[in-house]
């Protein structure tokens, strides 16, 4: 069990975060943020912002359009994640983050800890693409990902690695 211990802890030291954009003249990524902090809270509640019309989990997504290809709750090991988050008439400079967490994956990692973090700044009508890829790959288990709008949560999405 110290080695599963072990190798979450290096990939998520390592893990590859990357986000995009349906438009390439608004294009932005910021580098993901990684956190050791290992809440054990209970999951916050989400309060819609209306900004956002939908979020798709997928196995990848349009590379013009960022809508999502082959969406899916349920992932394997070793698949990118992506967050396709719809967004309309978003204003401008409306922050969007995506916050990657472990929920259950038994003793390879405490429940509710941060993977990773990232956040666009965007405006309009739109899809906004968020990107979580292994390192090597995933311990079976519970994840989320939790979308949030300048700051305040707004959509919690459930999925699995197998």
């Amino acid at each position: 069990m110290k080695s599963i211990k072990l190798f979450l802890a290096i990939s998520v030291l390592f893990l590859s975060v990357t986000a995009c954009m349906s438009s390439t003249a608004d294009t932005a990524t910021q580098a993901p943020s990684v956190s050791s902090d290992t809440p054990q809270a209970a999951v916050p509640q989400a309060s819609s912002s209306g900004l956002i019309t939908q979020v798709v989990l997928a196995k990848g997504s349009d590379s013009i359009s960022a809508a999502p290809v082959d969406p899916s709750t349920v992932f394997d090991s070793k698949a990118v994640i992506h967050a396709v988050v719809e967004i309309s008439n978003a204003p401008a400079n409306t922050k969007f983050t995506a916050a990657f967490y472990v929920v259950d994956v038994g003793s390879a990692a405490a429940a509710n800890s941060l993977i990773t973090s990232t956040d666009l700044t965007s405006d309009g009508t739109r899809d906004l693409d968020f990107t979580l890829t292994p390192t090597s790959s995933w311990p079976s288990g519970k994840y989320r990902v939790d979308i949030s709008v300048n700051g305040q949560l707004d959509q919690t999405v459930p999925y699995t690695v197998q």
